[in-house]
């Protein structure tokens, strides 16, 4: 095992030397590298790889790696002792070659993962993160070559007490000096005078006071014992402590493969419907292996906030799916006001049109027609709380500062840029946290939002703030000259033939057609049964109604659907079993009228304009039920008087017309005989059965109505055979 350990700590020079990967220039300076959970050999190799092709470009200048073994924030734990010593050792071959390594650790991190952390340079923690227990009280101690490496990558006498005690439980820390610092030793190198700690100096004997079993450093503890340098709370923070430009942020999300460029636009309004289209759009854009997404924002104002949301979260795993690498990049040519910050904030990078003056730099993050503006009223305040908590969390989860989010939302926050004087560290704060920060040397350096205004991220200030990279031109082709593509290497995803067909059939015009086709042909096949027709055009109107709706009408239109059916059900049941027109046939009219509605609303009405348009849509579908119903009733009377239309009726031959005149038919006489004489039904007349008038028994037909057998009736009608009916 020692002689495995040394021919790993012993990795060639000419490791360096492996030729880069083609792809396109680095962050100068450093690079930010993820290491995901667990540590395993396709993990090391992986970040061998992008290092390297790193470090060889002449032009990236590497000069510092932050490993962040938190992504996410998740807990980070391996088991795998071979695969963590493997990175802890090509870090400590990064140091040795002049790159200065730095841990960021923003989680529960335990077990082999603190190997290669503590083989950093330099430990980043943030607030609530913990840092040790390699081992458990429960688990075999550590063989004598696994604690040789945590001792070499400890590095120093001051760091290898508190190493120690991260896998030893029985290690107890007491104060002392050496060359006049103070440091923290295990009491028993001490008492056993142990040659390598003949120049520390004991100070205090009683030993720090700790949990029994092995540590589990939080940042303070971790600091005391010098293994903690800096705290930073997000990586955006440690970013910024270490002075890497912002593209940093990015560590080759393709894994070395190379670009598959496509481009979707992004435009209209946030809704459902662009939501499950953007989706069709990737998954074509996978099934083609195409890996880099330029998303064009040119959403308008207005929109669905859960939509937003979703698309945010949709876009943020696109990025982050281990199985399909892909690089997302944003970019927006223009205004792009309120809910388009979603997207911008959800993909990897984001790029912006800077104008020739800041009045026509590219803006988002502008919420004014939401929150309301000096001379605007204020919209519905719990639809403006939930797109904040929403945008905050994806801010949170993109590495945003969350503090931009709330200065979108409420005029009265200052927000200030502050510089610290002591260690540089630039931060983003309120005017009165700079204020009680003063004594401990931070400075304004500059103002980001003055009081009484709503923060709005135009180009140059997403620039300064180093959110945003611009470009000088609206032509998304400048934004491909920035990642080395070509734009004829760029396919350009249009709208699927089903989105284009869903969004056709939502316009106002064809969904009321829809509507009037289908309740008309609907009420024509109730009114005369078996002409079938009518029946199949109902429904197939209905079906293509409601399913242009799903594409906009998120959970509701499921609501409506069954609303709809159910007001189909009680209509037929006034209609089959209970004649007459009773309280069952006005709740399916309202039940129907509901559910058509609902078909097109994208969320719950909740302030007064939302009720103002669910008012004017059911004015709107109310007014096309009755004429539909009224051109149903026309159709009827008159369908089988009109040439070729009346082939779609199932008539006796003796009622169709003949072009040339005819002779009268048989039993017309007696049939005109029957006029004006009284009788009773003697079957249920719906509407078409028989009665009897004297003693003869006759086929009939109502003008309409439903009549129960042995009810009185009168002949008002007679065209030819043809005898028609009323209720006396």
């Amino acid at each position: 095992m020692r002689a495995l350990l040394g021919l790993s700590a012993l990795i060639p020079l000419a490791l360096f030397a492996t030729p880069a990967a083609a792809q396109e220039a680095p962050a100068a300076g450093g690079i930010i590298e993820t290491v995901n959970n667990p540590i395993t050999e396709g993990v090391v190799t992986q970040i061998k790889s992008r290092i390297e092709a790193t470090r060889t470009n002449p032009r990236a200048n590497l000069k510092k790696v932050i490993f962040n073994f938190n992504p996410e924030g998740r807990d980070a734990a391996t088991e795998s002792f071979g695969a963590s010593y493997d990175l802890a050792a090509y870090i400590r071959l990064l140091r040795n070659n002049g790159v200065q390594t730095i841990a960021f650790v923003n989680g529960k991190t335990t077990r082999h993962t603190v190997l290669p952390v503590i083989a950093c340079e330099q430990l980043v923690m943030s607030t609530g993160a913990q840092l040790g227990a390699v081992r458990s009280t429960k688990d075999a101690p550590l063989r004598g070559p696994e604690q040789n490496a945590y001792l070499e990558m400890a590095g120093n006498i001051g760091r290898a007490g508190p190493v120690m005690k991260m896998f030893d439980p029985d290690v107890k820390l007491v104060q002392a000096t050496l060359n006049g610092t103070v440091i923290y030793v295990d009491l028993r190198k001490l008492q056993a005078k142990d040659p390598a700690y003949a120049e520390v100096q004991a100070a205090n004997l009683t030993p720090i006071p700790m949990p029994p079993g092995v540590a589990l450093y939080g940042v303070e503890q971790a600091m005391k014992f010098k293994l903690c340098q800096q705290q930073a709370n997000t990586l955006e923070d440690a970013r910024e402590k270490y002075g890497l430009p912002l593209n940093a942020m990015i560590d080759d999300p393709l894994q070395g493969k190379a670009m598959r460029p496509v481009r979707i636009v992004l435009e209209g309004t946030i809704d459902t419907a662009m939501q499950e289209k953007v989706r069709r759009q990737v998954e074509t854009a996978k099934g083609r292996e195409e890996n880099t997404f330029f998303f064009v924002i040119e959403t308008t104002s207005g929109g669905d906030p859960a939509a937003a949301r979703n698309l945010a979260d949709f876009l943020i795993a696109l990025g982050k799916t281990p199985e399909y690498p892909a690089r997302t990049i944003a970019f927006v040519p223009g205004d792009a006001p309120d809910l388009a910050v979603f997207l911008a904030f959800a993909c990897q990078e984001l790029y912006m049109y800077k104008g020739p003056d800041p009045r026509s730099d590219a803006v988002i993050g502008d919420f004014t027609t939401l929150v309301g503006g000096p001379n605007q009223q204020r919209r519905a305040a719990v639809n403006a709380r939930f797109v904040h908590d929403n945008l905050a969390e994806v801010a949170e989860q993109t590495g945003h500062s969350k503090l931009l989010v709330d200065g979108m939302f409420d005029p009265n926050v200052v927000i200030v840029r502050a510089r610290n004087q002591q260690d540089g560290e630039r931060r983003l704060m309120t005017e009165d946290e700079l204020k009680t920060l003063r004594d401990k040397g931070w400075v304004l350096e500059t103002q980001v939002k003055h009081k009484g205004e709503l923060l709005r991220l135009t180009a140059s200030t997403a620039a300064n703030l180093r959110i945003a990279k611009t470009v000088d031109s609206k032509d998304v082709s400048e934004v491909y000259a920035q990642f080395g593509v070509d734009p004829k290497d760029v396919r350009a995803a249009e709208p699927s033939w089903l989105d284009n067909f869903a969004a056709f059939l939502r316009r106002p015009e064809v969904s009321i057609l829809l509507v009037i086709i289908g309740i008309a042909g609907m009420v024509l096949e109730m009114k005369a049964p078996g002409l079938i027709i009518p029946g199949v055009v109902a429904a197939v109107c209905f079906i293509l109604f409601f399913w242009a709706q799903t594409q906009l009408g998120g959970q509701l239109i499921y609501l409506a659907i069954m609303l709809f059916l159910l007001g189909l059900a009680l209509i037929g049941i006034e209609i089959f079993l209970i004649p007459g027109f009773g309280v069952t046939g006005v709740c399916g009219i309202l039940l129907v009228l509901a559910g058509l509605v609902l078909a097109g609303l994208d969320r719950a009405p909740e302030t007064s304009g939302d009720w103002a348009d669910l008012v004017k849509s059911m004015l709107t579908y109310g007014l096309t039920m009755a004429g539909a119903g009224v051109l149903a009733f026309v159709l009827s009377r008159y369908l089988p008087k009109i040439p070729y239309a009346n082939r779609l009726m199932l008539v006796p031959p003796e009622d169709r017309p003949e072009v040339e005149e005819a002779s009268a038919l048989p039993g017309v006489d007696a049939a005109i005989g029957l006029l004006g004489q009284v009788g009773a039904a003697t079957s249920m007349l719906r509407p078409a059965g028989t009665a009897k008038f004297g003693d003869r028994y006759v086929d009939v037909v109502t003008e309409g109505d439903f009549i129960p057998p042995g009810t009185s009736i009168q002949v008002v009608e007679v065209e030819g055979t043809r005898i028609v009916v009323k209720r006396v």
